[in-house]
């Protein structure tokens, strides 16, 4: 009996020592992951200040269209190799890594071979003859992602974010410094594409030399194939969808807008990007695992959980976010060349949609963690629905300002979609969103406040 007692005791130790390990890896990556992720913002936005003093706005509108095109096809093409190394029991076999990496090889050979193929047909469409060279050679990108080292995924499998994070940070600064003088000593277009192709080349070579792991060759497992192909579709069909609602807006407007409206735009997008990444961050490396650790013990102590960890979000990110929008143009004014000015009321309206995304992100991450991810599949449909409908009929209304409260409302219907889940497993909290306007209405309050004495 008291061997028994000393071996149960044992046990519970090692299980207590388990969770612990699992709490402080969880805590150690999220560290890592959004010190890196703080680090490219800070980088990324020193490098908008510099390169819109060096480039004019119609520059960026081109490469606005060529990112939206390169992501498409990306997204179109994504396979979720990535996410099925990392769950699947055979993420550490040669073999099957292998043949991941043969099948990333393949796919980024076919996205490049589809840049140069739409080049022309899309060069016409929106009467750009630069894009006929410009997306050939940007999509080179893609074909030097696909010969990223399965190291890169086998590494976050096990939890290990450090590395991960400096290569993210050493290929911004290559990127940057890159940009800065290819710009300087040549200020066009090509600046940005010289840039991007070299900075994802040290993203590559960096995979393979620094990170752990085995060193890949061409191989075919037919059996690890049906694995990537039974879970890639539905990531294929997500991906999909997420692409028209987040993609969409930037192909309609180099329809509506010329070059340089297109260019402020992709600034102001740049922008506001940047907050919602943190917001997205925050929520899928963050909240969800938290969310994920608790839901076994009932919906009542998750949507305790949830409520208290969204009381610390919304006061971190909604006051923020408002102050922006009150004080966005005077930001911009300050910051940037005068040639980009009028990014600043763009940033204003999209600011809205940043305060919509800091709910829904929230709400999203709590659903998924009960296994309702179809709430996000939902939210995607409508969003891009809103964004395809909202965008023309904005330009007939208002033409560029009601095209971009159509992209910033279309965060409405993602939102209605994800209180009806809430409500529906109980997790909805009037008092919580009433809470949510108090502080958007108390921030806005301060920044015309400071509006007033920055006059």
């Amino acid at each position: 009996m008291i061997k028994l007692a000393a071996k149960t005791i044992a046990l519970g130790r090692s299980v207590l020592a388990g969770e612990s390990s699992l709490r402080a890896m969880v805590i150690r990556g999220s560290v890592w992951t959004l010190g890196a992720h703080a680090g490219v913002v800070v980088i990324r936005m020193a490098r908008s200040l510099v390169m819109t003093r060096l480039l004019f706005p119609e520059i960026y509108g081109l490469m606005t269209l060529v990112w939206a095109v390169l992501t498409g096809l990306q997204m179109f093409a994504d396979t979720g190799i990535q996410t099925t190394i990392i769950r699947d029991p055979r993420g550490d076999e040669p073999d099957f890594l292998n043949t991941a990496y043969t099948a990333s090889v393949f796919r980024g050979l076919l996205l490049w071979i589809a840049c140069c193929a739409i080049a022309y047909p899309f060069a016409n469409f929106y009467h750009q003859a630069a894009l006929r060279q410009l997306l050939p050679a940007t999509g080179l990108t893609a074909l030097i992602l696909g010969f990223t080292a399965t190291a890169a995924f086998t590494v976050r499998r096990h939890m290990d974010f450090r590395r991960p994070a400096i290569i993210e940070i050493a290929t911004e600064l290559v990127t940057f410094a890159v940009l800065v003088v290819w710009a300087y000593l040549s200020p066009t277009v090509w600046a940005l594409v010289g840039g991007a192709v070299l900075g994802q080349l040290f993203a590559v070579v960096a995979s393979h030399v620094y990170l752990p792991g085995i060193r890949n060759r061409f191989r075919w497992d037919r059996s690890a194939l049906d694995t990537f192909v039974g879970f890639g579709k539905w990531i294929y069909l997500s991906s999909m969808v997420f692409f028209l609602s987040t993609q969409g807006d930037r192909f309609m407007l180099g329809r509506y807008v010329d070059l340089k409206h297109l260019g402020l735009y992709g600034t102001a997008t740049v922008l506001s990007g940047a907050v919602a990444t943190v917001v997205y961050k925050i929520n899928s490396d963050v909240l969800f695992p938290a969310y994920s650790r608790v839901v076994h013990e009932g919906v009542a102590r998750l949507r305790q959980v949830m409520l208290r960890s969204r009381a610390a979000m919304d006061f971190a990110l909604l006051v923020p976010i408002t102050l922006l929008a009150v004080l966005g143009h005077r930001i911009v004014e300050l910051l940037y060349d005068p040639r980009y000015h009028e990014a600043g009321w763009m940033l204003q309206i999209l600011c809205v949609r940043l305060l919509i995304i800091a709910t829904i992100s929230n709400s999203e991450s709590c659903l998924v963690a009960l296994g309702h991810s179809k709430y996000s599949f939902l939210q995607n449909i409508c969003r891009a629905v809103a964004i395809l409908v909202g965008i023309p009929l904005g330009w007939s209304l208002r033409g560029l300002p009601g095209v971009i409260w159509a992209v910033a409302l279309a965060e409405l219907p993602p939102l209605a979609v994800m209180w009806f889940g809430l409500v529906r497993y109980r997790l909805f909290s009037f008092a919580a969103e009433l809470r949510s306007l108090l502080f958007i209405g108390a921030a806005a309050i301060t920044g015309y406040g400071i509006l007033q004495l920055w006059r």
